[in-house]
């Protein structure tokens, strides 16, 4: 949702509550004072927290909203897990994203737009890296076109890259700037002209995106010694979420490698080795079901990969995303959430391979639970009316998370082997320090039909019992999200 439709919900109900707030001010001495509307853009969302191999750091990112330019911005913090001030890694100005350390905690690589072209829209998203040892970051990747996702290799020497087809635009900008020398376009170069949508896919247009083209996003493999940029998968398909294997040798992704992808959502898991010179004309078939599989992650053995599928092709995104394991080479998949009625996602197996964390979606919450990799016992390891957003583990079993509730804004927390949750960053701690807010309750009502509808009811902070008030209704968007 942009900036603008938030900002007239917003302004649509705080228009609503004034006469209510009006009637009722808060008490001079309790020094806090209402939510605003500029409130709400001073509030940081926290989120994609990384804990460092070795357990003392965790990286994460921080989301600033900017008003006066309407856009968001993204910067990269550390914090230690012992406590302490967070610490900044990248700077203002320009946006970084997914940082990610490497397997031998070395480095810490991330995704941002910096550093190449004149423009803000010539700047290409790049994987740069920092040397955990000090100086600046250094851009690792070149591409024509925007890094959209990558993972370190279990022995740190190279990255998988999720790239799309170039489009004709960043072909001709590529070759303008081979020209020039000097990595950027000439003063005189022309704009290119707009060229005419070319309609040719059943999936023609998508949310947040646009028209679609015939452009497919690949797997390419890069190297830190030589910068060696190879493709090692192809196709009229989109590849995406790759995982390494533990021994480095072979990559799984998700693809929908049906005869015709448009028509459905027939995703399934793959293998390809991550050293084919044939751009991954022959991979390994994992899964074979008919919904979608995704999430792929391999057990520490590398002989099982665990991942998320649906059941019913005939529901599509209304059917229950489920917990699966199935060999790596293929074969027959075993479904572990049979039983909880609940969508799973972000499968990732513990150190030992017994376990497999992962998030679940329960009825207004998000929790973090694991199961056996065999199969049985689910347990919560984080629970409660709470909404674990992501999380990351490293091979000690600790678990770096990033949680909200009713009240608070996400921030990243710790969870322990033994149990002990406990939040590690402050980032909107001074604002909610300065505000009067509201305690969301979870309440279930009847609908017309008789079919029980629930939701969060925030009272004014001021609420007077038997008094009526203006209400704003906030629909969630649909069946298959809470």
């Amino acid at each position: 949702m942009n900036l603008r439709i938030r900002l007239a919900m917003i302004v649509l109900a705080a228009l609503l509550a004034s006469p209510a707030r009006a009637q009722n001010p808060p008490a001079p001495s309790s020094g806090l004072r209402m939510l605003t509307v500029d409130d709400y853009f001073r509030i940081k969302d926290v989120e994609d927290a990384q804990i460092s191999p070795e357990g003392k750091w965790v990286a994460y990112a921080v989301e600033t909203h900017k008003l006066k330019e309407d856009k968001n911005e993204k910067r990269i913090w550390m914090i230690s897990t012992s406590g302490g001030e967070a610490i900044p890694l990248t700077s203002e100005g320009v946006s970084s994203s997914h940082p990610r350390w490497s397997p031998d905690g070395k480095y810490l690589a991330f995704l941002s737009g910096r550093g190449e072209g004149k423009e803000e829209d010539e700047k290409k998203k790049q994987v740069w890296v920092l040397n955990r040892e000090g100086g600046e970051a250094q851009q690792l990747t070149v591409t024509i076109q925007d890094v959209d996702h990558f993972a370190w290799s279990p022995s740190s020497d190279r990255l998988v890259l999720v790239l799309q087809d170039p489009s004709p635009e960043e072909l001709e900008a590529a070759k303008d700037r081979d020209k020039d020398g000097e990595g950027e376009k000439t003063k005189d170069a022309a704009k290119p002209k707009p060229r005419p949508w070319v309609i040719d896919r059943l999936h023609f247009k998508e949310d947040e995106i646009g028209y679609l083209d015939r452009r497919r996003k690949h797997l390419f493999v890069f190297t830190l010694a030589d910068h060696r940029l190879a493709q090692i998968t192809s196709g009229d398909y989109d590849d995406s979420e790759p995982a390494w294997s533990p021994d480095g040798r072979s990559i799984a992704f998700a693809s929908n490698r049906t005869e015709e992808p448009d028509s459905n959502f027939n995703s399934n898991i793959w293998t390809v080795a991550a050293d084919n010179t044939d751009k991954g004309k022959t991979p390994v078939r994992v899964t074979s079901g008919r919904g979608t599989d995704g999430s792929p992650t391999w057990s520490p053995d590398g002989k099982w990969i665990a991942f998320t599928t649906q059941l019913d092709p005939k529901l599509f995104q209304y059917a229950t995303f489920h917990l699966a394991v199935a060999p790596a080479r293929g074969g027959e998949t075993k479904v572990l959430t049979k039983t909880l009625d609940r969508n799973a996602s972000a499968p990732r197996f513990s150190a030992d391979g017994r376990w497999i964390y992962f998030i679940v979606d329960d009825d207004g919450t998000q929790n973090l639970l694991r199961v056996l990799a065999v199969g049985g016992e689910i347990s919560r390891p984080i629970g409660g009316r709470r909404m674990a957003e992501s999380f990351s583990m490293n091979k000690d079993g600790v678990v770096a998370v990033i949680i909200a509730d009713a009240t608070r804004p996400p921030e990243a927390y710790l969870l322990r082997p033994n149990g002990d949750l406990r939040r590690l960053t402050t980032t909107n701690d001074a604002l909610m320090s300065q505000l009067r807010l509201a305690d969301g309750e979870y309440v279930h009502f009847q609908s017309k039909d008789g079919t029980t509808i629930a939701g969060y009811l925030y009272k004014p902070p001021d609420y007077k019992p038997g008094t009526r008030y203006p209400a704003t209704l906030r629909p969630h968007g649909g069946p298959v999200w809470a």
